[in-house]
C-alpha cells in the first residue's frame, strides 16, 4: 500500500517580478511580519501607514499585494480582490499579485481552470523564478496531472537546487509517475539538504526499499526512527523490510 503526503510549497510574496525602486517604508516590513505571524488586521493598519508615507517612485503595487495577502489571511476575499485589482492597475505584470490572485481564487472555490490561468501567466512573466513553478506544480499534483507536475517540479528543482521542499516534491511527483530511480535521486537530495528531516529519511528508505536496495533502505529507516522514535509508518516499513529479507515476501511500503 502506497500513501504519499507531499509537503506544501511555502507561499512567498515578493520573490518574483518586483520592480526595483527606493527602499520600502518601515511599515511595509512590519506588515510582512504581522501577516506571517497571523495578525492580518495589524498588518493592514501598518500598510495603510505605508501607503501614505511611500516615497515617490516606490512601487505601491507591492503594498497593495501585501494588503491582499493580509485580507486573505483574514478571510476577506472581496477586499483581497479589490487590493489585487489596485496592484495590477499600477503594475499589470507584478508576479506576486498573480500568485496571490491564484491563491484567492482557490480559497473562494473558483474553477481550477481559472486558477491555472493565473499561475501560467505568472510562469510566462517570470520563467526563471522557482516560486511560480512551485505554485503551478502544487496545483497540478492536486489535480493528479502527474506527468505535467513532474516537468514543472523538475524545472523548479533546476532553478532552486538547494531548496529542500522543492527536492522533496519533485521526488514525490516522480514517484507518482512511476519513475522510481529518478525519485530516489531527489529523495537523496532532500536528505542531503535537511539531514534531520524525518519524512525525507522515511521516504528515501521507502524508495530504496521499492528499488530493491534493502540494506541502504534499513539505514534510512533507522535514521528516521532515531529522529522520531516509535514513528508508526517507519516502524511498519521496517517490519515489512525485515519480512522481505527473511521470507523474500512482496515489497509493500508506505511513503509519507
Amino acid at each position: 500500500y502506497l500513501r504519499v503526503v507531499w509537503v506544501r510549497p511555502q507561499h512567498q510574496l515578493g520573490t518574483a517580478g518586483v520592480t526595483p525602486g527606493p527602499s520600502p517604508p518601515a511599515d511595509n516590513d512590519l506588515a510582512r511580519m504581522h501577516v506571517v505571524a497571523g495578525r492580518p488586521h495589524t498588518a493592514l493598519h501598518e500598510l495603510t501607514q505605508a501607503l501614505h508615507t511611500a516615497p515617490e517612485g516606490y512601487g505601491v503595487h507591492a503594498l497593495h499585494t501585501l494588503a491582499a495577502e493580509a485580507h486573505l489571511e483574514a478571510g476577506e476575499h472581496r477586499e483581497a480582490q479589490a487590493a489585487l485589482s489596485r496592484a495590477l492597475a499600477v503594475h499589470p505584470h507584478h508576479v506576486p499579485a498573480h500568485l496571490t490572485f491564484s491563491r484567492m481564487l482557490q480559497a473562494n472555490g473558483s474553477r481550477a481552470e481559472e486558477v491555472e490561468q493565473w499561475l501560467r501567466r505568472a510562469v510566462a512573466l517570470a520563467p526563471n523564478d522557482p516560486h511560480v513553478h512551485k505554485h503551478l506544480g502544487q496545483l497540478l499534483l492536486e489535480q493528479d496531472r502527474v506527468e505535467e507536475a513532474v516537468g514543472v517540479w523538475l524545472r523548479a528543482a533546476l532553478l532552486e537546487s538547494s531548496d529542500h521542499t522543492t527536492a522533496f516534491n519533485a521526488a514525490t511527483a516522480l514517484r507518482l509517475a512511476g519513475r522510481n530511480q529518478h525519485a530516489e535521486t531527489f529523495y537523496r537530495r532532500a536528505v542531503e539538504l535537511q539531514p534531520n528531516d524525518v519524512a525525507s529519511h522515511r521516504n528515501l528508505g521507502a524508495m530504496l526499499h521499492l528499488n530493491g536496495k534493502l540494506e541502504e533502505a534499513k539505514k534510512h529507516y533507522d535514521l528516521a526512527l532515531a529522529l522520531a522514535p516509535g514513528d508508526p509508518q517507519t516502524t511498519a516499513n521496517l517490519q515489512r523490510l525485515s519480512a522481505l529479507v527473511n521470507k523474500k515476501g512482496p515489497v509493500l511500503v508506505r511513503l509519507h
